[in-house]
């Protein structure tokens, strides 16, 4: 970006560090990324992300970071000296979601030097048609999608990948077995003569095989691990305080978890004697088992004649039991009486033999109305109102400091989640669920857009407290939070990596972990530990044996001067405009400095929202309709001025659209060739600098009828305007509209009639 970005920038960095003067902040002394496709000062430079993306531009890659440390600046890096060094190649980014694809869209368009209409995002809501025309359009360099979109048009022979120089896989720890992920890298490899391939994922998991598996799928040829004690990240990564919190369960807790522990063993006991489970004792025996002795029983089922398959059916039913009531036992003793009430709830409503022989059990029905009676909350709900009463009270005490009360409360089920909001309700603290789209029963999740909303609100304080289930782990911007409570230990090692990750950005945070004596929390808390451990190892082993693909590098065809130049002059010219507008209010003195900054930050934040004008699915539909409507607008107030044109700003203050919506439509006016500038301050619409042949006549709206208006010309005649004699604005034609016109005069019938062809 040019000069006049600087200065805006510079500009408001100052004004951070005169208003907040916050060591967090960055200083105009930060380095920044230095490179002829990044704009001026958005990306911080971090020698450990240019090193990585050194090595990812030239081989196969999985770059592993903790969450927060820059994958996606290094993704950014990579693509940028792509797109720079082979302009006639391009880039596919590709996430699990869209709420995902529109976070890298954002990014992306905001810290990278690329024409709007290089850019572009196909998800699922993308119909067959539309997607093949953007993967067709060879002009589109920079493209965004989600894995099954690709596989699917892949298949179907929509797209090619033979021009791509580089594909970016993010949450790359999903491509194992049959995931979209995986034929895709092999597509592309055999598409593609030089194939560069950049994953990125916190934690690939734990197991060697799994690692491999990933590494394989994709291709890969190194690894860059990082983690937070490494020296070249060190300086980089807040503390964050992590502790675990042991509760002792209450005696009516107990009561029911022994009922449900006898009827468990009971069925555990008949599986064992029968060969089903292979264990010495049942105490050994855990989910896996049970779930991998189900499908052991339904494969038997399939090669066993109908009449012979009585034992087998009594076999699952005893299995799939022992199943449900391995899963009572944890959520008993992990989440609280709330969340084992609403699963039998929702178990007494399925027709299914299995559930109907449980439920039938005199300890099951027992079970039943002991949970109903309990009014003890589960230990951990009663520590988590505290925790979280203890840290609004902290804050409070430091008020003016600008400490970040925000708290993200981490469960593994629905329910849990929505008893927590209304625990915290009930002791006046706000808060918010938030779980994934999947409808569940009773529960019809949350579509994207609601989960948006959610998010704005949480990030602009409307509450502290943000309940949420697996889906706040992975990707999501989720805001700034300095405390993670997770209401109950995880035993995988990427979910743990990811939940953590959540605090400790900007500042310190702090990681409090709820966990109930001997019950599942306790298996969990030491297989947590070892599996981490594990992964390190791993990684360093795997790295050794990773084999190089063959290839054939693509001729260096770099982006010109002069394309560079248009991108830079294009944004200038918007970035002016935006400068002196809060330039001019601060030398009124109409904004105090509290209010400055805040106008400037809000300002910011709409610039990089609104830089492009994209097909993000979640966050841009309402904006690209105000976007449309001021475009209309704009286009009329041109016509009706003629070829006298507009001033921009004039623009900004008599219409009402935000600054950015302006921008954009600005852009699209511009894009579309239907306005051009006059100067470096005024616009006008591109009909009016070829000016049509005919008299100037003042014409004077007198009437509208169907289809036509009478007019009066030159306060003379009287002549009929029909509507296909009309080139101009729509809204001139109204009653006691006046206005100059080139037209032509002519009889039809005896009737006077005009032809406006241009308004000038």
């Amino acid at each position: 970006m040019g000069g006049l970005y600087d200065l805006f920038y510079t500009f408001a960095v100052q004004m951070d560090i005169i208003v907040n003067n916050s060591p967090s902040e960055s200083t105009p002394s930060t380095p920044y990324v230095s490179h002829l496709l990044v704009r001026n000062r958005s990306i911080e430079s971090r020698l450990y992300q240019k090193n990585i993306a050194e090595t990812a531009s030239h081989r196969n890659t999985m770059v592993i970071l903790p969450t927060a440390l820059g994958k996606t600046v290094i993704s950014l890096l990579v693509a940028a000296n792509m797109l720079y060094n082979y302009r006639d190649r391009r880039i596919l980014v590709m996430a699990p979601t869209r709420p995902l694809i529109s976070q890298h869209i954002k990014f992306f368009s905001s810290a990278l030097k690329i024409f709007e209409d290089q850019i572009s995002a196909v998800t699922g809501k993308t119909s067959p048609d539309a997607r093949s025309a953007v993967w067709n359009k060879k002009d589109i360099r920079l493209l965004f999608a989600t894995p099954e979109v690709v596989k699917n048009d892949l298949e179907e022979g929509r797209m090619h990948l033979g021009d791509f120089s580089l594909l970016v896989f993010d949450e790359a720890h999903r491509a194992v077995k049959d995931y979209a992920y995986t034929s895709i890298a092999k597509k592309y490899v055999s598409q593609s003569s030089n194939p560069l391939i950049l994953a990125m994922t916190a934690s690939p998991g734990a197991e060697r095989k799994r690692m491999q598996e990933v590494c394989d799928n994709l291709f890969i040829e190194h690894i860059e691990h990082r983690s937070e004690d490494e020296p070249d990240v060190k300086q980089y990564v807040n503390p964050i305080d992590i502790k675990w919190e042991w509760f002792n369960l209450p005696e009516d807790y107990l009561y029911v978890i022994s009922l449900l522990r006898s009827m468990l063993d009971e069925r555990l006991r008949w599986l064992v004697q029968r060969g089903i489970i292979r264990r010495r004792g049942i105490d050994w025996i855990f989910k896996r088992d049970l779930i991998e002795a189900g499908e052991s029983l339904r494969y038997a089922l399939e090669l066993t004649m109908e009449e012979q398959r009585g034992p087998l059916y009594i076999a699952l039913r005893n299995q799939s039991s022992a199943l449900t009531l391995m899963h009572c036992l944890e959520l008993m003793g992990s989440q609280g009486s709330y969340s084992l009430g609403a699963f039998l709830d929702r178990i007494e409503k399925d027709e299914g033999k299995v559930h109907a022989t449980l439920l039938k059990d005199p300890r099951i029905m027992e079970i039943k109305v002991l949970v109903a009676k309990i009014a003890k909350e589960h230990p951990k709900i009663e520590r988590l109102v505290e925790l979280v009463k203890v840290h609004h009270l902290s804050s409070d005490n430091l008020r003016g400091c600008s400490l970040n009360t925000k708290v993200l409360v981490f469960t593994q089920y629905r329910d849990t989640a929505r008893h927590i909001t209304d625990v915290l309700s009930r002791n006046g603290i706000k808060s918010s669920r938030f779980v994934g789209q999947a409808k569940r029963e009773g529960d019809p999740g949350m579509k994207q857009e609601e989960q948006a909303t959610i998010l704005e609100s949480f990030r602009n304080g409307d509450f502290d407290v943000l309940v949420a289930t697996s889906i706040a782990e992975e990707g999501l911007d989720i805001p700034e939070v300095s405390l993670v409570i997770f209401y109950e230990p995880i035993a995988s090692e990427i979910r743990y990596i990811q939940r953590k990750g959540r605090t400790g950005r900007k500042t310190t945070g702090s990681v409090i972990i709820l966990a109930a004596n001997n019950t599942i929390d306790t298996r969990y808390y030491y297989a947590s530990q070892k599996r981490i451990e594990k992964m390190k190892n791993h990684l360093n082993i795997i790295n050794t044996t990773l084999k190089s693909i063959n290839r054939m590098p693509f001729q260096l065809n770099p982006m010109t001067p002069e394309e560079l130049s248009v991108i830079e002059k294009r944004q200038d010219r918007f970035d002016e405009h935006l400068y002196k507008a809060i330039q001019s209010k601060l030398e009124k003195g109409k904004l105090s400095e509290t209010e400055l900054e805040n106008r400037l930050k809000k300002v910011r934040d709409s610039k990089i929202q609104s830089e492009f004008s994209i097909e993000a699915d979640l966050v841009t539909g309402a904006f690209r309709r105000q976007v449309y409507r001021a475009a209309r607008q704009i286009h009329s107030e041109l016509a009706k001025a003629g070829m006298h044109g507009i001033d921009v700003q004039s623009l900004h203050e008599n219409l009402a659209f935000e600054h950015p919506v302006l921008l954009e439509a600005l852009k699209k006016l511009e894009k579309l060739k239907r306005i051009e500038w006059l100067n470096e301050r005024k616009i006008i619409i591109v009909d009016s600098l070829k000016k049509s042949e005919g008299e100037v006549y003042d014409v004077y709206i007198e009437k509208i009828v169907q289809g036509k208006a009478l007019a009066l010309i030159n306060d003379k005649w009287h002549a009929r305007l029909n509507n296909y004699d009309y080139e101009g604005p729509r809204d001139l034609l109204r009653s006691g509209s006046l206005f100059k016109a080139i037209a032509d005069l002519y009889r039809e019938n005896g009737v006077l009639n005009i032809r406006i062809k241009q308004i000038v």
